[in-house]
């Protein structure tokens, strides 16, 4: 991991940290943390994750922290027809299995929550940052996201 890449992630993990003790849920905190890397504004990225919360919808579903970031690679796809989605699925399938082999196989946030082998909130959305930044170092150097082509592509 270059030097670079280790640094933004400590800076978008801090910052994602900030996001929960104000009050914001995981899936929230993520895509905010990483809403500039991916073409969105923090209130955008705010109100997309709002309803991902203590698994989908308090289901005790899949984790707020993955489930988020399938929207994330949703977000970096470069095009717009249905063939485009195989490549989201496989990205998020991938970070789907780093995500259940560093957590015991476990991505249900009910198998995840109040389990004293398990991991807390703070540190699975530490996680979460990691993993997408590791899995697309290009965002580092702030490639254009969806809604930032769709405006260029608006305005021309």
């Amino acid at each position: 991991m270059s030097k670079d890449l280790a640094s933004e992630i400590k800076k978008c993990q801090d910052h994602a940290i900030d996001l929960r003790n104000q009050g914001y849920g995981c899936a929230q905190c993520v895509l905010m943390a990483l809403s500039d890397k991916i073409g969105l504004q923090e209130k955008q990225a705010a109100r997309m994750g709002a309803a991902f919360g203590t698994g989908f919808a308090g289901s005790g579903g899949i984790c707020g922290v993955i489930s988020i970031l399938g929207i994330a690679e949703g977000l970096l796809i470069s095009g717009y027809g249905p063939e485009d989605k195989s490549k989201a699925i496989w990205n998020t399938k991938e970070l789907l299995d780093k995500f259940k082999a560093s957590n015991g196989d476990r991505y249900l946030c009910r198998d995840l929550k109040g389990k004293e082998d398990t991991k807390k909130c703070p540190e699975l959305i530490k996680e979460g940052v990691e993993l997408f930044l590791n899995a697309h170092p290009e965002v580092i150097s702030h490639k254009k996201g969806l809604f930032a082509e769709i405006k260029e592509a608006l305005q021309s």
